[in-house]
């Protein structure tokens, strides 16, 4: 931990050398564990991306409406996203109060400025977070393929100065949607007079993109299974080994600035944590003198902090088929016990807790191990798209996250160092896993969807969609 969460790697940001070193660190632990290399290269799976930079604005966004217009001011937007350089005149602009996808697809907006507010998930409840973030989701992939002309999301928190965004380099051109994120009072004014009774429309200078090629890395080791027949089928340990960077990318990212003289994020609970907790349950399992039934792969991504890139490329690239693949966990946060909430000491938590039947093997372990697994009531739920489970969640494999606070005192801070980790509970926590883990390796019956829960309709529907490929 202490070297992964050290100055030298500058925050592990995705792309970047300190990143590279981690996946480095990271490949050299599993060989010496071991394990057998799950990747196109060795233990690297790669991932030809382009890392797409759009330029500050240099002119006005002006807004017509009916006889009147207003000028959004350079300082008060970002181009998000750009495919090209165009000069949109006059484009008529659709409002959408909220991301209504029904209204979304009854709309013709071919060539149209699509208008919507950004969701305050700060002030909303943590129950409907979830939902929100996947309404959010579900309307922007579906504005991406409308042949839009731009999409103005109106948002309340000033935008950062420079904005970045990481493709797939074989989707770039599926991500050529202009997306201009801004806040200016006037704008806000214009939008919520969306009576339909006069026209409106958008005019604004979009820069070409600046796009960078690099290639990054997942991390992939396999324990192949002692049963003939269930070492077809695999179970995933993952954790993501990327962080936020420096005061620089995190700027990109719209993170909070560091404090003064400390310009590194360091990100050792977020999620070096979870990175070595990896590792040392890889090294602790590939010992046993039989091997669980089934394979276990560990293996940790890149790019979470970004979108969930890695988990998401993995899930297009699966080292065992994903109608194989009967169960992720994915750690998150697992060090620190000073959480927001109170201090969390043998215990953790589950995202989606009552989703699968995940929990009750990860329960069964606790209860012999003395490790509390509960229901955190409040962010289960809400916290189960926000992480890499649910990359492998929307292909319909039972995957949770397990985290020991939710959230803690220097969460995406540069405070957020290797010293304030609680060594002896990550430890204990660890080895309710590896037992939870290996329990579900050894079960001849794979964990389901809990099909009373109406929340993973979508995934059990994903789920059939696989096992009928």
């Amino acid at each position: 931990m202490s070297f992964l969460a050290s100055d030298a790697l500058q925050g592990r940001y995705t792309p970047s050398p300190g990143l590279e070193v981690a996946a480095e660190f990271i490949a050299s632990q599993f060989r010496e564990a071991g394990l057998e290399p799950g990747g196109d290269k060795e233990y690297f799976q790669t991932a030809p991306m382009v890392d797409r930079h759009m330029p500050a604005p240099s002119a006005d966004l002006i807004l017509h409406d009916g006889q009147k217009t207003f000028a959004v001011k350079p300082k008060s937007y970002i181009f998000f996203n750009s495919g090209k350089e165009e000069n949109l005149q006059d484009v008529p602009a659709v409002i959408f109060p909220t991301r209504d996808i029904e209204a979304l697809k009854r709309t013709e907006v071919k060539g149209k400025a699509i208008v919507v507010p950004q969701p305050d998930f700060r002030s909303m409840p943590e129950d409907k977070v979830e939902q929100a973030y996947a309404k959010m989701a579900a309307f922007d992939h579906l504005a991406e393929a409308s042949e839009a002309a731009v999409e103005v999301v109106v948002t309340k928190r000033n935008p950062s100065p420079v904005s970045s965004r990481l493709f797939p380099a074989d989707e770039i051109s599926q991500h050529a949607l202009p997306v201009i994120l801004a806040s200016d009072s006037e704008l806000e004014e214009w939008f919520q007079q969306a009576d339909g009774k006069r026209s409106k429309t958008i005019t604004v200078d979009i820069p070409a993109p600046e796009d960078n090629k690099t290639v990054v890395k997942n991390v992939i080791g396999i324990l192949r299974g002692s049963d003939a027949a269930l070492k077809n089928t695999c179970v995933l340990l993952t954790a993501h080994y990327d962080h936020i960077g420096t005061a620089e990318t995190a700027g990109r990212m719209a993170m909070a600035k560091p404090r003064e003289g400390d310009q590194i994020y360091n990100g050792a609970n977020d999620d070096g944590s979870g990175t070595v907790s990896v590792i040392e349950i890889a090294k602790a399992l590939a010992k046993l003198n039989r091997h669980p039934r089934r394979s276990l792969v560990f293996m940790t991504f890149f790019g979470e902090e970004r979108g969930e890139l890695g988990s998401k490329y993995y899930g297009r690239h699966p080292v065992f088929p994903i109608s194989k693949t009967v169960a992720d966990i994915n750690l998150e946060q697992v060090g620190r016990t000073d959480s927001t909430e109170g201090k969390q000491v043998n215990t953790a938590s589950l995202t989606g807790f009552d989703y699968s039947g995940v929990t009750e093997y990860l329960e069964a372990a606790g209860r012999e191990l003395g490790v509390k697994v509960y229901k955190d009531q409040q962010a289960s739920d809400a916290y189960f798209t926000r992480s890499d489970n649910d990359a492998l969640a929307q292909l319909g494999v039972p995957a949770h996250t397990l985290t020991v606070a939710f959230d803690f005192p220097d969460y995406h801070a540069v405070g957020d160092e290797w010293q304030k980790i609680d060594y002896g509970n990550m430890a204990r926590v660890d080895r309710m896993v590896a037992l939870g883990l290996v329990h579900i390796a050894n079960s001849a019956k794979a964990p389901e969807w809990n099909a009373k829960n109406a929340k993973t309709v979508p995934f059990r529907q994903a789920q059939q969609k696989s096992l009928s490929q």
